[in-house]
C-alpha cells in the first residue's frame, strides 16, 4: 500500500502543467470601448518571431490602413497574433486568428506599455472585409458571438455580412459613445 502511494505520488509530481485558452464572447460595443486602435487595411506582411524568450512563436501582422476608426492615423499598423510559423516550427493557438497577405480587415487593437499592440477577443478582434456577390464591400463578423447559443451553422442570420459603411458608422459612434 505504502509502494502504491509512492508511485501515484510520483505520478502526479511528473505531470506537466496544463494550460487552456478561455475566450469569453464580446460584442463590438465592448470590442469598441476597450480599444486603444480600431483600423481598417489590406493585410502587407505576416512575419512569425519567437515569443517569450523563445518558449513560443507569435505572428506580427502588418497592415496598410486605408482607415483608423479610432485611434492616432497612421500609414501603418503593426499587432501581434499568438501562434505562428518560424522557420520549421509552428505553434498553434487555438481562437488565434491567421492572416495572408492581401486580406482587407478591421482590427480591434489593446495596448499595454510599450509593446506592439495586441488583438483584443483574438478572433473576435477581426472582422473581414469582402466583396458580396452583388458587388457591395461587407464586413463579416467572427464566428465567436455574445448570444450565439450552439454550433456555428454557416449562413446563420448571426453572421450575414453588413455592409461597410454602416458597420463603420456604426463602431464609430460606440467608440465615441463610450469614451
Amino acid at each position: 500500500m505504502k509502494q502504491l502511494l509512492h508511485v501515484l505520488f510520483a505520478c502526479v509530481c511528473l505531470v506537466a502543467p496544463l494550460s487552456a485558452t478561455v475566450i469569453v464572447p464580446a460584442d463590438v460595443a465592448e470590442l469598441a470601448h476597450e480599444a486603444y486602435v480600431i483600423a481598417r487595411g489590406s493585410v502587407v506582411a505576416v512575419d512569425g518571431r519567437w515569443a517569450d524568450g523563445r518558449r513560443g512563436i507569435e505572428t506580427v501582422v502588418t497592415i496598410e490602413a486605408e482607415a483608423v476608426l479610432k485611434g492616432q492615423l497612421t500609414h501603418t499598423v503593426q499587432f501581434r497574433v499568438p501562434g505562428g510559423t518560424l522557420g520549421r516550427y509552428r505553434n498553434i493557438v487555438v481562437g488565434a486568428p491567421q492572416f495572408a497577405v492581401g486580406q482587407r480587415v478591421i482590427v480591434f487593437l489593446g495596448a499595454s506599455g510599450p509593446e506592439i499592440p495586441h488583438l483584443l477577443g483574438m478572433s473576435q478582434g477581426v472582422y473581414r472585409v469582402s466583396a458580396s456577390e452583388d458587388g457591395r464591400t461587407v464586413v463579416t463578423p467572427p464566428a465567436l458571438m455574445p448570444g450565439v447559443v450552439g454550433p456555428v451553422v454557416r449562413g446563420a442570420a448571426s453572421r450575414q455580412p453588413t455592409a461597410l459603411s454602416e458597420f463603420e458608422r456604426d463602431v464609430r459612434a460606440l467608440a465615441v459613445e463610450r469614451r
